[in-house]
């Protein structure tokens, strides 16, 4: 009885310890400019370079390098893969808006935005299309996909 008494009350300490976050809002996005890159061949060419071996291992991953010099990494998720998979992007400019994560360097992708001709095209995710021009508010779904 005192072993379940001792191990209950281990148990309200460590529930007692988790910290709690409230939920993500649309407000809380930040948005990002920057340059999409190879993470890997970035830091290889940092001084004291990594070894990198990205296209042995992380196929060239890509991330965002900001104008402030920071090296920024996509949440590898429905929004975030393609950013970090499109080898189209590689090289481009781009204005990145989504979400950040304290004590890391990780960004959750909402949406995005591509110079193009010296402007910037809206790009906005739509679960049934995928990324496509366009701003769908803060719909997942993109006009067509609605009206279906």
């Amino acid at each position: 009885m005192k072993r379940i008494a001792i191990a209950l009350a281990l148990l309200g300490l460590a529930g007692l310890a988790q910290e709690k976050f409230s939920p993500r809002e649309n407000k809380d996005r930040t948005e990002f400019t920057g340059k999409i890159v190879c993470i890997g061949c970035q830091l290889q060419q940092q001084q004291g370079g990594a070894d990198s071996e990205c296209t042995l291992h992380a196929k060239h991953a890509q991330g965002l390098a900001t104008e402030d010099g920071w090296l920024w990494t996509f949440v590898d998720n429905t929004r975030g893969h393609h950013l970090i998979t499109n080898k189209k992007l590689l090289g481009q400019e781009i204005q990145v808006l989504g979400w950040t994560f304290p004590k890391s360097k990780y960004i959750e992708v909402s949406k995005y935005k591509l110079r193009k001709d010296g402007e910037w095209v809206q790009y906005d995710y739509c679960k049934v299309c995928g990324f496509e021009p366009g701003d769908h508010g803060d719909s997942d779904l993109c006009e067509d996909c609605r009206e279906k």
